[in-house]
């Protein structure tokens, strides 16, 4: 992981699970990760329980769902650093199907 120190990353998904493992893990290791969320306020958390580490976490409130979220993520981070070295597109949309006859949750990623 030290050759990602210094690095920019974008973790979609960043507020539980998965995403918000990446997110810490990154920030430990050096790295500046945006953590992208639609419940922004649950990265924050994240970010404050973390503390002081060699890295950075910067919330970003975003639904990947929707373009203009996306498309105004990319716009803060390029103001921010110019670039992103990592992208971790973690977070899915879920919907509802009818297979066979009953309704499922679909998860997309």
């Amino acid at each position: 992981m030290e050759r990602w120190s210094g690095k920019v990353a974008l973790v979609t998904g960043a507020s539980s699970g998965i995403g918000a493992a990446i997110t810490e893990e990154l920030a430990k290791a050096g790295v500046k990760v945006f953590g992208l969320a639609r419940r922004v306020e649950r990265v924050e958390e994240i970010k404050n329980k973390l503390g002081k580490v060699k890295g950075d976490i910067i919330p970003l409130k975003g639904d990947v769902s929707k373009e203009e979220d996306i498309v105004a993520a990319f716009k803060v981070i390029k103001e921010k650093f110019g670039t992103i070295h990592i992208l971790v597109n973690n977070a899915g949309i879920g919907r509802m199907a009818l297979l066979s006859g009953k309704f499922y949750m679909i998860y997309e990623l």
